[in-house]
């Protein structure tokens, strides 16, 4: 029997959408040090940005989360988003800009899929029993 884990979310500038569900465990930070802190602990499957609330600066808290973590997988989800601002998501590497928040099946469904396209690590060792044995011969002058 195969246990299923529930993708993994951290919210940045997004209302509504900030408590774990049956389908998806969210996370929200609304600052530099409580994305930072939180991602050390937690491994997202996903990031979703919003712009929802003014006050925090999506574009500097993504800019170091990616800087720390450039493999981390996140998107955009915002009404209010300006040409430019999708040009700057664009350029960070966000997987998708969307112009609304989408409902947590979908985001769950999303995040799943993101886990399954990363490659596994595969990593054969080298057998501990094996002696690498050489002829040698000490080397007269």
């Amino acid at each position: 029997m195969s246990a299923t884990v529930q993708p993994t979310l951290l919210t940045i500038g997004i209302d509504g959408l900030s408590s774990p569900s049956a389908v998806i465990d969210v996370y929200a930070a609304s600052t530099i040090r409580e994305a930072m802190s939180t991602i050390r602990l937690i491994g997202f499957d996903l990031v979703v940005v919003g712009l929802d609330r003014p006050e925090i600066d999506v574009w500097e808290i993504m800019h170091r989360v990616l800087t720390a973590w450039p493999q981390q997988r996140w998107l955009v989800a915002s009404s209010s988003l300006t040409q430019e601002e999708e040009i700057l998501a664009r350029s960070l590497g966000a997987a998708l800009v969307l112009d609304s928040v989408p409902d947590e099946t979908w985001l769950a469904e999303f995040a799943s899929s993101l886990r399954r396209r990363e490659p596994e690590a595969v990593i054969s060792p080298l057998a501990s029993s094996v002696v690498l044995q050489g002829d040698w011969r000490p080397v007269e002058a």
